[in-house]
């Protein structure tokens, strides 16, 4: 009988709620650019929320600026209204205008929407 209640117990814990599931991440690629024109070939792009239910994500960008989204592990970001920095290697802070290396003094924000995103990131 002991062994019947620890099955049970066992059993109700595994099912269990892991709490309310995640919005949908959408498809979200882009290319950041200098002033001039050039793309930035180096860094990371950070999003960070406005507000509502919206998500931390980021993206490394490569050497020709593009970038793709990830939140925590997946690809994609959730939709909403984000605030826009880059990241840079302590080495190359200096390639870029330091108002550019925060969310809040950027000026840089975008809209993620459901569905696909192609976004141009302009550093000026």
């Amino acid at each position: 009988m002991r062994s019947l209640w620890l099955m049970m117990i066992i059993l109700l814990v595994g099912c269990g709620s892991a709490g309310p599931p995640r919005p949908a991440l959408n498809p979200v690629k882009g290319k950041v650019t200098l002033s001039t024109g050039v793309p930035l070939a180096f860094g990371t792009i950070a999003f960070e929320p406005s507000g509502g239910r919206a998500f931390r994500c980021s993206g490394k960008i490569g050497p020709d600026g593009i970038f793709e989204l990830e939140t925590g592990s997946e690809k994609g970001a959730t939709a909403g209204n984000y605030k826009v920095s880059v990241v840079l290697p302590a080495n190359k802070s200096k390639s870029v205008p330091k108002k550019f290396q925060s969310d809040d003094t950027s000026g840089i924000e975008v809209e993620i929407v459901s569905g696909d995103n192609d976004l141009d990131i302009k550093l000026k």
